[in-house]
């Protein structure tokens, strides 16, 4: 249960990292923050995808990816919830203020604790029987995740051999 979600999101993050360029074949997530860091020193133009910019912010690897998962998660909650509680679109736009607006965003940025404290959320939300395999099995499906990611885009760049 820990590790295809985690795998799935390790590995969309990772192959979308190769295809764009931000880093080589190979590269990990280091090499992104040090490329990053690079560019905000020498006042180059390098601009990360925001999905990406926020990984980074919550600290890159696996860490931050589970920090992105866990908020992305949050986030994806409160929304629904907002949403549901319109039973029309009518309903939607009288219920709607800049109160509500506000409280959304500061609810946003309150939503970066759990985000941070991921393992702390999670055991909340999910039964787990024991948390170590839970750990091992989601930290081994991240670095699965960024093997096929890497596997596949070495494939396709690869040249094909033909006959001629």
């Amino acid at each position: 249960m820990a590790a295809l979600p985690i795998g799935a999101i390790a590995f969309i993050m990772m192959f979308y990292t190769l295809k764009k360029g931000y880093i080589g074949l190979n590269g990990n997530v280091d090499d992104l923050k040090k490329r990053q860091k690079q560019a905000e020193k020498d006042k180059v133009d390098f601009e990360v995808g925001p999905i990406h910019r926020k990984w980074l912010f919550f600290g890159g690897g696996y860490y931050g990816l589970m920090a992105l998962a866990t908020y992305a998660h949050v986030e994806f909650i409160e929304i629904y919830e907002f949403f549901r509680a319109f039973s029309t679109i009518a309903a939607f736009i009288d219920q709607v203020t800049l109160g509500a607006v506000i409280r959304l965003v500061i609810d946003s940025f309150l939503n970066l604790f759990p985000a941070f404290t991921w393992f702390l959320y999670w055991p909340k939300i999910i039964v787990m029987n024991n948390g170590w395999y839970w750990l091992g099995a989601s930290y081994a499906g991240y670095h699965l995740g960024i093997y096929l990611a890497n596997w596949f885009v070495m494939r396709e760049t690869k040249p094909q051999r033909g006959l001629v």
